[in-house]
């Protein structure tokens, strides 16, 4: 007997010759949660296993038609990420470890005990959850988190850039720094995926989401009853990006109970889960994040110092959008296309005025925030029935900004206009709009409301690039 994937693919395939066998082992899964389909033989199940990629195979090593073993080894060379899971009879226990050593996660012997089973199964499920989860953030890093998605070309990025070239060859720690926003997750990102371990595992962890009873069991795992609630084994996160990076997102906001062992876990290299003894050495390179003042937070006593100073290796600051107004037009030319591009169209133009509007707003919620606009608008621009050019009329009211914000990022925010000349207040207007245009001399000069060759004969009359 055979039992076909269902609508909804099933969490686990099991694989044995004896009905009855099947029969149990998928009532006690379900007990669990766990849905399942089955196959008689390992060729029936094999033939599953390329149709649906199921989080585990739970398989008999003794079978007609295809063996266990040949089945396992056939499962591995379709998907090398599977999980499997071997039956064998009692006292082949030289059988079984043939079979782990072939690439089976772990085995149970008949007769088996319920218990087992379900240990087994709630540990290789949890196995294959993570794996997923590294399967998907490899993959988020490959079309997300390369350089050429950092957008901005202005000189406190170019620091940026120069940083994070230095840092991705080697495991040195680093701590980015930056308001809400600045995109510390994009730079973590991007130094794990240009580096030697690229093709190790990313794993985040946000310090100020987890409540703090449960944070040390998620960053280092426990064993099974350390703790009520703690019904099976649980691989701690460090565990999991062995061999990777792993970021520590709001480093600020952890514990003080928790620095202590993280800073053991930094300077040791091992990790010990809750209600185990047992040291598992681990093999990570190590990114953190705050938008805190961690200098402040030491002299006040709420971070330890022996801590900031082994985290911050080398310290990325990235700079709030308002310090690098220059590089908004790029941000939103490229959310724009890529919006669009989600939505199978083409993308929309952008106004000149409503470019000089986004550019003059102070974004305290720094790109997260434009981008999150930028997508509203593109949205409301592609639906638009009269007109699908994003102008100012696109752009939500929350964020409008006025002329005297417009006039005050033309004259660079800065002092008093008593007094100074009209050619001295030109030239200050020509080079700020450059600056918001990164360069680009046409749209200076629509900007400007002159002609092309007026500023061209201004850029050489003043000395300007």
């Amino acid at each position: 007997m055979t039992t076909p994937p269902a609508s909804k693919p099933a969490d686990i395939l099991i694989v044995d010759d004896e009905a009855n066998i099947r029969m149990v082992l998928a009532d006690i899964l379900r007990r669990e949660g766990f849905t399942s389909d089955q196959a008689a033989d390992g060729e029936a199940g094999l033939a599953l296993v390329k149709q649906h990629r199921y989080a585990l195979v739970i398989m008999d090593l003794r079978m007609p038609r295809l063996d266990g073993m040949t089945a396992l080894r056939q499962m591995k060379a379709h998907d090398p990420d599977i999980t499997v899971v071997i039956i064998t009879a009692h006292g082949t226990a030289k059988t079984a470890l043939e079979a782990v050593e072939a690439g089976a996660y772990d085995y149970f012997t008949k007769p088996f005990d319920i218990t087992e089973v379900r240990v087994v199964a709630r540990r290789a499920m949890e196995k294959a959850q993570f794996q997923r989860e590294i399967t998907t953030l490899r993959h988020e890093s490959e079309l997300r988190y390369s350089f050429s998605n950092i957008i901005g070309q202005s000189s406190p990025m170019q620091d940026v850039y120069n940083l994070i070239n230095r840092v991705t060859d080697n495991d040195v720690t680093v701590l980015i720094t930056g308001e809400s926003g600045t995109g510390k997750e994009l730079i973590a990102a991007a130094i794990h995926h240009n580096s030697t371990r690229k093709n190790g595992p990313f794993i985040r962890v946000n310090t100020a989401a987890i409540p703090e009873t449960l944070l040390e069991s998620e960053m280092f795992g426990h064993e099974r009853g350390s703790f009520t609630g703690a019904v099976a084994q649980k691989i701690g996160r460090f565990e999991a990006a062995d061999g990777g990076t792993i970021f520590l997102d709001e480093i600020g906001d952890m514990p003080l109970s928790m620095q202590a062992k993280l800073l053991r876990v930094l300077e040791s290299g091992e990790v010990v889960r809750l209600g185990s003894n047992d040291e598992r050495h681990v093999d990570v390179r190590f990114v953190s994040a705050t938008n805190k003042d961690l200098k402040h937070f030491v002299e006040t006593g709420a971070f330890r110092e022996d801590l900031y100073f082994r985290i911050k290796g080398v310290e990325i600051h990235l700079p709030p959008l308002r310090d690098r107004r220059e590089d908004i037009p790029r941000i939103v030319r490229h959310a724009i296309a890529r919006f669009a591009s989600e939505m199978q169209q083409q993308p929309p133009d952008i106004t000149d005025a409503a470019l000089l509007r986004l550019t003059a707003f102070d974004w305290p919620g720094n790109v997260r925030q434009l981008i999150n606009v930028v997508q509203n608008m593109t949205v409301m621009a592609l639906g638009d029935p009269d007109s699908d050019i994003i102008d100012v009329r696109h752009i939500p009211d929350d964020i409008a900004t006025t002329e005297d914000d417009e006039d005050a990022v033309a004259s660079s925010g800065s002092g008093s206009l008593a007094g100074t000349s009209l050619e001295q207040l030109e030239k200050r207007a020509i080079r700020e709009t450059l600056r918001l245009t990164a360069g680009n001399r046409e749209q200076t000069a629509k900007l400007l409301g002159i002609g092309e060759r007026t500023l061209y004969r201004k850029l050489k009359e003043y000395g300007l690039r």
